[in-house]
């Protein structure tokens, strides 16, 4: 069993306890609220594909958490959306009118499916701050041989 495994819903609950509306006790039916059931959802899908060793138990929790809270507004927006939910990759430019608005997206992110899809919101977008850097290395060759014959 890993770190990832003993966090629960109360710490996500605790960590983002200003950044999602939850629902009370007597309202667990109402839509307009993150119940535990979405959270432990979530749980699900940041568990395949957060990469533990990359991390130290303490900034892993971290990292997992902002994970977890992009899978959770990922799929609160599909449940909003429900049979009418379209997949959307990242926003280039738009016009609208005379109004205009245009990012400058790294390439490495439009590229990537994966980099692609966590840059789709804030709490993806800083998961990646954290796990991004780690996955950045140099790698060096040696020559040489052994003596075993």
């Amino acid at each position: 069993m890993s770190y990832i495994d003993e966090i629960t819903v109360e710490e996500f609950k605790t960590y983002f306890s200003r950044e999602f509306p939850y629902a009370p006790l007597s309202d667990l039916t109402n839509t307009d609220y993150i119940i535990d059931a979405d959270i432990e959802k979530a749980f699900g899908q940041a568990k395949v594909n957060f990469p533990i060793r990359l991390f130290d138990e303490e900034n892993g929790k971290i990292a997992f958490l902002y994970l977890v809270a992009h899978y959770l507004c990922k799929d609160m927006a599909m449940a909003q959306a429900g049979i009418n939910s379209v997949g959307q990759y990242l926003m280039a430019s738009k016009s609208v009118g005379d109004v205009s608005a245009s990012y400058g997206i790294p390439t490495k992110f439009l590229n990537d499916p994966t980099l692609n899809y966590y840059s789709t919101t804030d709490f993806g977008l800083k998961y990646l701050s954290l796990v991004y850097p780690r996955t950045i290395g140099a790698v060096g060759f040696v020559y040489g041989g052994t003596t075993i014959r």
